[in-house]
């Protein structure tokens, strides 16, 4: 299921598998017998000089370790005098505090003997593109230099050593940190967030690492940061094949200078053949140059639309075409963005849970871990835009009032019920006094008040065409947030939804209350709509097990099948989630 989470197998690194000896190290040390040619004979005087070079460092005094193991306890004691995470020649360690803690720990060994074990830390951090994610950041091209470096010089070799062995560990355990709980931080980008975040406390993420070198497990500490959902996978292979895609080819935006209509025949249908096949819409053996809109063709289109949150009207217009002219980058983009989005989260993400995206106008409702339902939904506009954020849902509410906020007072109701106290009547809002009194809008002087004067309480009574519909789902919350039903139902056949204050509004309210409650004997369908049409009084029930809600801001989402849906960046959060993924990591 596209929600579902994959189980995580020890991988090995890039480089291969190797048996592993008893010490811990992959690679033996070399000896003249092992460097004996094969015919037995001993080596000649060339290759003997040869094993006296490589076996030099072996032979070594005791003292020349020690030197290394003094230079790496400078260096990171020098990574706290100004709490920079400057190195003494040069550099910056991203994680100043956590260095300092492991390599205490360490007794100031240096971390990475196993020459094998290095080759692949290097390898998975080269690789980080994969993730979306930038190998500069973990110092990759650094690293590269000082592995040949340390092994071609002999002057200042203890610290080049150290600093290698200081940056490797640095990049290793950012981009751990990066992979558990993204990049960029998300409460930078929206204040309203409020999903826990791991605490990388120096302590236990050094004592882990020094566990997992010496458990042989290094890489298997890594495979399990990485989210193990399928949407993540998803992304995963979707952002390689428009690597791929973007380095293959020059992309040639398709002629948007007419509409196109089904049955028409048209030039501007061979780009389109060829753009739908490139996504994966069209089969290879589909008709690429015919300028034929026919039956296939419709149906391609109609999927992308779907896919794209577009009418689906098969009709190639303005929205079809913004898309359709996405560039191969701007989804390597898009991707990179919501994969990093998805790692903010991606350890909070509950057995039961109730995710909604925000920029896809979509409910998901995990039950045990699998999608079990889904519905479309209508979130706040640009102007009142739904918070990111998450919280716990304890009841529902049958037949509900809605209090009115007072920036829809001002904004709204006080220029119609000074227009016509009646409005207020006949849409059954009630206006309340200070003292609590009840008062009647037709005998007030509406002109001795304004917006920002009135001094009323407005609550709706529960009725069909209240606000907030015949039920609500209330997850307790400082933005004043919920789910809830509306009678303003014809919104739903539009693509982008966008339409509410804030709230979230659900297509099948019904329906969702009957599989939350998750109880066919007393709160079936049948028996939800009963209720609700005998009577107009509220009616609370209390979820057994409370339930989490997930306000999230996706602008690419999974679908049942195994594509991915693109949304439009509605709330513009895109460009600034994306400068900060580019830009350096903090430090931390």
């Amino acid at each position: 299921m596209l929600w579902e989470t994959r189980n995580h197998n020890l991988r090995c690194p890039p480089a291969g598998c190797r048996e592993q000896t008893k010490s811990g190290n992959l690679s033996q040390p070399p000896t003249a017998d092992n460097l004996r040619g094969n015919s037995g004979y001993p080596a000649s005087p060339m290759r003997q000089l040869v094993i006296f070079a490589t076996l030099l460092p072996l032979l070594l005094p005791i003292a020349a370790r020690a030197d290394l193991q003094q230079e790496l306890m400078q260096v990171t004691e020098h990574l706290l005098m100004d709490g920079a995470g400057q190195l003494p020649a040069g550099g910056v360690v991203n994680q100043p505090e956590i260095i300092a803690d492991f390599y205490a720990g360490n007794d100031y060994q240096p971390a990475w003997q196993d020459r094998e074990q290095v080759r692949g830390i290097l390898d998975l951090l080269g690789a980080a593109a994969a993730d979306g994610l930038n190998p500069a950041d973990y110092h990759y091209p650094t690293l590269q230099t000082l592995w040949q470096r340390q092994y071609e010089a002999w002057e200042n070799r203890d610290r080049l050593r150290a600093r290698f062995d200081v940056l490797l560990s640095d990049g290793l355990i950012l981009f751990i940190r990066h992979l558990l709980q993204g990049k960029v931080d998300p409460k930078q980008l929206d204040p309203a967030f409020n999903y826990d975040r791991l605490d990388f406390e120096p302590g236990r993420v050094s004592e882990s690492l020094r566990t997992a070198i010496a458990t042989g497990s290094v890489f298997d500490l890594v495979e399990r940061a990485r989210p193990g959902q399928n949407f993540y996978l998803q992304m995963k292979a979707a952002l390689a094949y428009f690597r791929e895609l973007a380095a293959a080819e020059t992309f040639v935006a398709v002629a948007d200078d007419v509409v196109l209509k089904p049955g028409q025949s048209h030039a501007n249908v061979v780009p389109l053949r060829q753009r739908l096949a490139r996504l994966g819409y069209l089969s290879a053996e589909a008709p690429a140059g015919s300028t034929v809109y026919d039956d296939a063709l419709e149906s391609a289109v109609r999927r992308f639309q779907r896919d794209h949150g577009i009418d689906v009207d098969g009709i190639i217009g303005r929205q079809s075409y913004a898309f359709l002219n996405m560039t191969w980058d701007q989804r390597v983009d898009s991707l990179r963005v919501n994969m990093d989005r998805l790692r903010w989260i991606s350890r909070e993400t509950a057995e039961d849970a109730i995710i909604v995206n925000i920029a896809g106008f979509e409910l998901y409702y995990l039950r045990d871990g699998e999608l079990l339902w889904e519905t479309p939904v209508m979130t706040g506009t640009i102007e009142h835009q739904t918070p990111i954020f998450t919280a716990r849902l304890k009841y529902l509410e049958f037949n509900p009032i809605w209090t009115v906020p007072r920036s829809i007072i001002r904004r709204s109701l006080f220029p119609a019920f000074r227009a016509n106290p009646q409005y207020a009547i006949d849409n059954r809002y009630h206006l309340y006094d200070r003292s609590g009194r009840q008062v009647d809008p037709r005998d007030l002087d509406w002109s001795a008040y304004s917006p920002d004067n009135f001094p009323f309480r407005v609550v709706q009574q529960p009725w069909a065409n209240n606000a907030l519909g015949r039920v609500k789902f209330i997850f307790p919350n400082r933005h004043a947030i919920y789910l809830h039903d509306t009678p303003a139902k014809a919104l739903f056949s539009r693509s982008s939804r966008a339409f509410s204050s804030g709230c979230v509004r659900v297509q099948n309210p019904f329906a969702f209350a009957e599989v939350l409650l998750n109880d066919p004997d007393n709160w079936s369908l049948e028996q939800i709509n009963a209720l609700v049409d005998s009577r107009e009084q509220q009616y609370r029930v209390y979820l057994q097990r409370e339930v989490d809600v997930m306000l999230m801001y996706w602008t690419t989402s999974p679908t049942r099948g195994d594509k991915l849906q693109f949304h439009a960046d509605v709330y513009g959060k895109d460009a600034a989630a994306l400068a900060a993924l580019n830009a350096p990591p903090g430090r931390g």
